[in-house]
């Protein structure tokens, strides 16, 4: 049996597919119920058209995306529009000498092409969703808030694991949380950075001492390593 190089190309490609399904880094069930229940709170003190956007730090294969999406479809958000920032390159070279160390370059490696793959074969509607691809230093500016419009972020996800990372991220999102967000960390525990006072953590400490008109309240996990929190103006 022989295969063209193209034919063997698509072999490889249906392998890594196959792979990144059965090696999920994220609870779909837990995730998804927490989803809901975010969209629902914010549903209480706000009509359903006026939600903003759902901005995603760390995309790897996209399985918070999808179940994102699976809720906005199940709630009915329609203009609720999901945007998935990554460097498609893993964790960058600052990692090596963050966080103690807990980290390194490449980690969570996944090709643009990859998760594009997996979200179409997921049922994503690329007509409201947007994978950003580059290092937050160089994409998270204002040149992109203005070519998507982006003005309110309701759901966020911080999944960008070292501080640095996280630090840029929440930097972006201050100025598009209106009166209320919910935020998700998913390695808040990690490694027990939170102990060391550092990573996710460390980074959103600082953003509330930037932003002192934010307060916060949490809002549990749905895995032992992730936090949530719902951040509101006071």
């Amino acid at each position: 049996m022989s295969y063209t190089p193209q034919a063997f190309q698509k072999w490889v490609e249906n392998v890594k597919l196959n792979d990144s399904y059965s090696n999920k880094l994220v609870p779909e069930k837990e995730i998804t119920q927490k989803y809901r229940e975010a969209f629902l709170l914010l549903g209480e003190k706000q009509k359903p058209e006026t939600l903003g956007d759902y901005l995603e730090f760390g995309v790897c294969h996209g399985t918070s995306m999808v179940c994102l999406h699976k809720v906005l479809q199940e709630l009915n958000l329609k203009q609720v529009r999901l945007f998935g920032f990554d460097s498609f390159e893993g964790l960058p070279e600052t990692a090596r000498n963050d966080d103690g160390g807990a980290w390194f370059p490449g980690q969570f490696n996944s090709s643009l092409e990859l998760t594009s793959k997996i979200l179409t074969e997921q049922g994503i509607d690329w007509n409201r969703t947007f994978l950003v691809k580059g290092w937050f230093s160089e994409t998270l500016n204002q040149d992109l808030v203005e070519k998507y419009q982006l003005t309110k972020a309701s759901v966020i996800m911080v999944d960008c694991d070292m501080y640095l990372s996280a630090k840029e991220a929440l930097n972006f999102c201050a100025p598009l949380i209106q009166e209320e967000a919910i935020i998700f960390f998913d390695d808040w525990y990690s490694q027990n950075l939170d102990q060391k006072n550092m990573g996710e953590k460390r980074a959103f400490d600082e953003f509330l001492q930037e932003n002192p008109h934010f307060g916060t309240e949490k809002l549990g996990s749905y895995t032992a390593n992730a936090q949530i929190f719902r951040v509101f103006r006071k």
